[in-house]
């Protein structure tokens, strides 16, 4: 072989292109078979370390573009789709394992078609990736056979669905601990080679502690970014502390400052930066800068009430979710007793130290609610001997007007009285909730209600109607009676007036409600002040079957009205008393035994008839 086809057959074996063996022997014609199988392998060597040259170059290219990435979820996806360009595979894919349920799970894929490999779980034990776990080195498998493994139905529907034939997977080890497994599958059947197998796993070798690089590095800025949460905290608590501890001072030099709960809710509006208004134990609103529409008409709305009965259980924060409501209330408390209410506006997210702050501003509002009552008792005692003594008739009057300068009442003019019973409440809540509506009035218990005495500057029927919603809460409702405007001494004979009036009412079925005097006047003329003489009227017709009655427990009275009222009908009084005919027979003689034959005349019974009536009504 000449010198020209010895440098061509040189260049040839060292070409960076594509020779195939056909090629080198036909290049190499002349010389003997060992030389030409020399350089055919020489050519297949310096071929593959030209591919392994290309693979590292690659490798190391991949590698620095890893080492960019300090995300995790983004360096995960990164590892994956670099192995899949170095593999040429068709699926590739990462499970990162959890150390403390030996279990795996799918966090990137490329190349997958089906859903199914989205956060794979991969149990314990199941698998060729719990194989390589558990061996710590690269698995494989030329035709992946479900049998071979421990079998999930999860990790089949999903090797299924990518139909995965051969699969390679290789463990991503740092530092002795073993991060998840990294696969490249094909969809058809062949063997992996050596190279394929060291140059994945030297790529899930560097990838593993660049994985734990960045984990690390994850962690610190997690600690780092919670550390700052907790200082932004600990700052914030600590102003809130500081500013609670600034309100506390300031209640405690209103109180001593004999301030009432109207500064109380000044200084908390002001802490709070929000609306505040407090209510009484009536829930009236008694002070504050929140809103009017939290009342309709001088009541406090449904939901808020129920909102104060529920923070009654435990005097603490109770929270309403409307905007036209207040933001939450907190029950000012004695014990079981309610002595009002702090009603909070709305504004940024309430913590636990302004609550607190509200729930100790609303033992203060019930200190001075206490402190104020005390007070009271004793100004009622006085006021209610005054008042007393003006409705007696019996006081001097000139020591009464010297009592009322003293006071500085003005006794002069016209004055009404409002006259207020039968109500489901203690009588001195009555009494502090009248005195409440206005300082001048009188006010003080009397008989079994609360009597007020009002100078007449208002219709006696819008009076009476403003105390009835004034009072009317959760209890039950009951009399508002209001006589008419005389001069103060006239008025033992008009108080007697409304207190009669107000017993007599029931009879007639009014329990509850707002009315005047004058609008039953005919009841007073029978019932009111001189009327000894119906009573002996009454006395005088009905006693002998009043006293039957009481004796023998019979109904004497009843069938006798019932009778009468049935126009003298046997009959139909037996139906509406539910007795037989015979039975009324019989009481109807003891009737007239007892009143005398006479009873069944026209004008007797016609008198029978008005003392029934006048009996039952007084009754």
């Amino acid at each position: 072989m000449s010198t020209p086809d010895l440098r061509a057959l040189a260049e040839l074996v060292i070409a960076d292109r594509p020779v195939s063996d056909d090629q080198l022997r036909d290049a190499a014609a002349g010389l003997d078979d060992d030389t030409t199988r020399t350089l055919i392998a020489a050519r297949g060597r310096l071929d593959r370390l030209r591919s392994r040259d290309r693979e590292l170059s690659a490798l190391m290219s991949s590698i620095r573009e890893l080492v960019g990435v300090r995300d995790v979820q983004p360096l995960l996806q990164k590892l994956v789709d670099r192995a899949h360009e170095l593999m040429g595979t068709d699926v590739t894919y990462l499970s990162e394992y959890d150390a403390e349920t030996d279990e795996l799970f799918v966090r990137a894929n490329r190349g997958a078609v089906s859903a199914n490999m989205r956060g794979l779980r991969v149990p314990a034990g199941v698998g060729l990736a719990s194989k390589v776990v558990q061996t710590r080195s690269p698995q494989w498998t030329d035709e992946y056979d479900e049998g071979a493994f421990p079998r999930d139905s999860e990790v089949t529907a999903a090797v299924q669905a990518e139909h995965m034939r051969s699969i390679l997977g290789v463990p991503l080890i740092s530092s002795d601990r073993v991060l998840g497994v990294l696969f490249a599958a094909d969809r058809s059947t062949h063997g992996f080679s050596t190279d394929q197998i060291a140059l994945l796993t030297a790529f899930a070798n560097h990838g593993a502690v660049i994985l734990q690089t960045a984990r690390l590095l994850e962690a610190e800025r997690t600690a780092a970014a919670k550390a700052a949460t907790a200082s932004a905290e600990a700052e914030r608590r600590a102003a809130a502390m500081e500013a609670s501890a600034a309100f506390h001072e300031e209640l405690t030099r209103l109180v001593l400052a004999g301030e009432g709960s109207s500064a109380i809710v000044e200084s908390l509006a002001r802490a709070l930066g929000r609306e505040v208004s407090a209510a009484d134990r009536d829930l009236v609103r008694v002070a504050g800068t929140g809103l009017d529409a939290w009342w309709v008409d001088d009541q406090l709305r449904p939901e808020i009430v129920a909102a104060v009965e529920e923070s009654r259980n435990t005097a603490h924060w109770v929270g309403l979710d409307s905007p036209d409501l207040p933001d939450g209330v907190v029950a000012a408390m004695a014990g079981s007793t309610l002595l009002g209410a702090l009603l909070v506006g709305g504004g940024d997210e309430l913590d636990d130290v302004q609550r607190r702050t509200i729930e100790r501003a609303a033992q203060i509002h019930a200190l001075v609610t206490m402190q104020r009552d005390a007070m009271a008792d004793a100004e009622e005692r006085v006021r209610g001997e005054f008042v007393g003594d003006l409705v007696s008739g019996r006081a001097d009057w000139t020591a009464l007007q010297q009592r009322a300068k003293q006071r500085g009442v003005v006794l002069d003019g016209d004055w009404l009285p409002v006259y207020v019973d039968g109500w489901d409440r203690q009588r001195w809540r009555l009494t502090r909730s009248l005195a409440a509506m206005d300082p001048q009035w009188l006010v003080a218990q009397h008989g079994t209600g609360v009597l007020a005495l009002v100078r007449s500057d208002e219709d006696a029927q819008e009076l009476a109607d403003r105390v009835a919603r004034r009072l009317t809460g959760t209890e039950s409702p009951g009399l508002v009676v209001a006589g008419d405007p005389v001069p103060m001494r006239e008025m033992p004979a008009e108080v007697d007036t409304v207190t009669s009036l107000a017993e007599v009412l029931p009879g007639i079925g009014v329990t509850k409600g707002a009315v005047t005097a004058r609008a039953y006047a005919p009841y007073l003329v029978l019932f009111g002040g001189g009327a000894q003489r119906a009573s002996g009227f009454i006395t005088d017709q009905l006693q002998p079957l009043i006293a039957w009655d009481s004796t023998h427990a019979s109904a004497l009275v009843a069938t006798l009205a019932t009778y009468l009222e049935q126009h003298a009908s046997v009959t139909r009084a037996a139906e509406a008393l539910f007795v037989h005919p015979n039975t009324v027979k019989q009481r109807l003689e003891r009737i007239g035994t007892l009143l005398g034959d006479d009873w069944r005349t026209p004008e007797r019974q016609f008198r029978l008839g008005i003392a029934l009536r006048l009996h039952q009504l007084k009754r």
